[in-house]
């Protein structure tokens, strides 16, 4: 059979057609979405690029507010550490827990609050993060027989057991207090 001259353009242009439609079925279609997805992908990485900028250009502001930080802490460390003998440290620091029971016992009523017994252990002297020298004259009590925290790195500790009797409420508010920094020295309790 013999084909015309109209039926061979439309037999091509049916063939051209096909062939256009495969290749967006099997190719473009897949690479247009691959675009859509890196385009995606661009613009979020742009959002966190503007983000990271922004906090960029903070970041002077948070240094400056962190400066200030460690000066009040220092500050508040100096002003809690008492310059004394280390041999003195166990007695001053008996003496003012036996003011803190009276000021307990007197403010909730509680007089059968007590200390049973105090067990001072051994100076330790804790690693300084950084490889910093050890402070010299610093003192912390931490009421814990575990690690130091990472802020009492470099000041020298000691671990204190204490057994103590009373209503329950009144220990709470007794540990609460010696947490609280009523001494004249830093306590961690645990």
């Amino acid at each position: 059979m013999s084909l015309t001259t109209p039926m061979k353009l439309i037999l091509a242009l049916v063939i051209i057609l096909l062939i256009g439609v495969g290749f967006y079925v099997l190719d473009w279609q897949k690479k247009q979405q691959q675009i859509d997805q890196l385009t995606a992908d661009l613009n979020a990485k742009k959002d966190k690029l503007a983000k990271t900028e922004e906090e960029i250009k903070q970041l002077p502001i948070l240094t400056a507010k962190v400066d200030e930080l460690e000066k009040q802490l220092q500050s508040l460390v100096a002003s809690k550490f008492t310059q004394e003998e280390p041999e003195l440290f166990v007695a001053n620091y008996i003496a003012e827990i036996e003011r803190m029971v009276v000021g307990q016992q007197e403010a909730t009523g509680d007089y059968d609050f007590s200390i049973t017994s105090i067990t001072p252990g051994a100076m330790q002297a804790t690693a300084v993060a950084g490889g910093e020298e050890e402070k010299e004259g610093a003192k912390a009590d931490i009421e814990t027989a575990g690690a130091s925290p990472e802020a009492l790195q470099g000041f020298p500790t000691r671990v204190f057991q204490m057994q103590m009797k009373g209503r329950y409420a009144t220990l709470v508010d007794f540990l609460y207090q010696l947490g609280a920094l009523e001494l004249d020295r830093l306590v961690t309790i645990n």
